[in-house]
């Protein structure tokens, strides 16, 4: 769907945001009710024993994964499920390991600093799928932490147990891939893809414009990078361009053994990214800005109404973005 900024802007002028953020969160709200019905319809088939089931949810970056796999963990555990969501990203190799073992198959030369983070191989997939297999077979397992600010896997803090009824949700950007659960004995998979898919059309000076998809991921991440980990506009940058190759290079090909699709854009949400992505950018450098406006045009987003201080549901998923 491709939203025009006219009207947005007469939601956010005519003082009836919240009717814009209702109408929003409800068409999420009927994906997520759609989903639960087939994990239940799915379930239901089974034949009694302490059987554990798995949900796959993959995205792209700024998609939303986290948030919905903590929500449906939250809705199924109301079923009386025993949910626990499994991070790929704790699962990394130290990033010492991962820069020493692309050197030596010569994927990176000497001294360089364009490491792969994105790839497969930058997961220990050995010591994921052991933990499975324990946990399958009724043990508990205590779950790693990757640490980004030492880029090491450090000690976890939380042991799980296995019980009547367990869904494990997996989420990341490598939670399709089948090696990660082939032969494992998990009795229900559903592969769930989470990405907004919408457009925002806008003109200004006499200039047609269409903010996609991938420039909506990229202002979400920005603004929550600039909250929760205090990264410049321009760290964000810096990474943005490796974060898109992996998505082609390792998500985008097996979209194709996707069950689900979740839609989340929150047609409100332009008018709250375009007032803090461009206040992130005025903050920045004269070359950040020529970057940014290599992602985003500015004048894309001018003729939006910005807007913030505006209230929306505790379960929202656009609550990871909204700061």
């Amino acid at each position: 769907m491709i939203y025009d900024y006219k009207n947005v802007n007469r939601y956010v002028n005519n003082d009836c945001f919240d009717e814009l953020i209702n109408f929003s969160e409800q068409r999420i709200s009927m994906q997520f009710e759609m989903l639960l019905r087939l994990i239940r319809a799915k379930d239901s088939d089974d034949k009694g024993a302490d059987l554990t089931d798995i949900l796959m949810v993959t995205g792209p970056s700024a998609s939303g994964k986290t948030t919905t796999s903590n929500l449906l963990a939250k809705y199924l555990a109301e079923d009386g499920y025993n949910c626990t969501v499994i991070s790929l990203d704790d699962y990394y190799f130290d990033a010492e390991t991962i820069q020493r073992k692309q050197i030596e198959m010569g994927l990176v030369p000497e001294g360089s600093t364009e490491f792969d983070y994105e790839t497969i191989d930058a997961i220990d997939v050995e010591y994921f799928r052991q933990q499975m297999k324990d946990y399958t077979s009724g043990k508990s397992i205590e779950l790693p932490k990757f640490d980004f600010s030492i880029g090491k896997r450090v000690k976890g803090d939380k042991v799980i147990e296995s019980t009547h009824k367990d869904i494990i949700i997996l989420e990341g950007i490598h939670a399709f891939n089948p090696i990660l659960t082939e032969g494992l004995k998990f009795d229900t998979s559903i592969r769930i893809y989470v990405s907004p898919c919408d457009s925002y059309q806008s003109y200004h000076d006499g200039n047609e414009f269409l903010i996609v998809p991938h420039q909506i991921r990229f202002m979400r991440r920005a603004i929550r990078d600039s909250v929760h980990r205090a990264a410049p506009l321009g760290k964000t940058m810096d990474m943005w361009g490796g974060v898109r190759r992996g998505e082609k290079n390792y998500m985008e090909p097996l979209l194709k053994y996707a069950d689900v699709f979740i839609n989340t854009s929150h047609e409100y949400e332009i008018a709250y990214l375009k007032k803090k992505i461009l206040e992130l950018a005025e903050n920045a450098s004269e070359n950040d800005k020529k970057r940014f406006a290599d992602i985003i045009r500015p004048e894309a987003l001018y003729p939006f109404e910005g807007k913030d201080g505006f209230v929306i549901p505790e379960n929202s998923l656009f609550s990871e973005f909204y700061m």
